[in-house]
């Protein structure tokens, strides 16, 4: 199974994969880490690097770009290598870059899924906890998580972290949106039914890569994702 590990910077994609890789190996299961982003270092011990090929700070220097500029030329570059990145795990994950809109709003995020994949591929998105302060907030979290599942044409779990610090209180934030008015309202309340086609009202999953929490949870879902007797509500 191949999972590609999703979200915004700062929400915890690297320490995630390196402890749930762990999680895994500890069930018995062969796992490769596979890291993807070429401007940073992996934490964990990579089974492939695309830094083996392409790395950013080079990128600079060599195509004298500024640091978003380069980014965006090294992933391009680094999509050229995808097809020596596979693994052959019972689980691989995939460690994509930091910056979120390097991988879905650019042809390369779409080349390495393409050239990566298989019948059993997925993706996680991962939604820092600690942002979700508000049903606008929320809802945001959701629409992302639907842009990922429609850029990537992946089956997608939406994951909150952060859940030792910051608990996301679905229910409640449901019931506030209901309660806004105006015209931002109308417009959250059009959008809300999308919610009820994700996994999050019935069965919100939250972990803590801190303390190493709400990983069984996790495990449930990726599998009954792909079980025809499973129902992930």
């Amino acid at each position: 199974m191949e999972i590609f590990v999703l979200g915004c910077a700062g929400s915890g994609k690297s320490t995630f994969v390196k402890n749930f890789s762990e999680y895994l190996r500890e069930k018995g299961y062969s796992v490769d880490c596979v890291n993807l982003d070429p401007a940073s270092e992996p934490i964990y011990k990579a089974s492939k690097d695309i830094r083996q090929f392409v790395k950013t700070e080079q990128v600079m220097e060599e195509y004298r770009l500024g640091i978003n500029g380069a980014l965006i030329k090294s992933v391009e570059i680094a999509a050229n290598y995808a097809d020596r990145l596979k693994c052959s795990g019972e689980f691989v994950l995939y460690d994509t870059p930091g910056q979120l809109e390097l991988f879905i709003y650019s042809l390369a995020g779409r080349r390495f899924v393409e050239e990566l994949s298989s019948t059993f591929s997925m993706s996680i998105f991962l939604v820092d906890s600690t942002l979700i302060t508000d049903p606008e907030g929320f809802l945001s979290a959701v629409m992302q998580n639907a842009v990922v599942s429609l850029r990537l044409n992946l089956p997608s779990l939406t994951v909150f972290t952060k859940s030792d610090v910051s608990e996301v209180n679905v229910s409640v934030l449901l019931n506030e949106l209901k309660e806004r008015e105006g015209v931002l309202a109308e417009l959250m309340e059009k959008v809300v039914d999308f919610i009820e086609l994700t996994t999050i009202p019935y069965r919100p999953i939250k972990i803590s890569n801190l303390k190493k929490t709400g990983y069984d949870d996790l495990f449930s879902a990726v599998n009954e994702l792909f079980c025809s007797c499973g129902d992930i509500s």
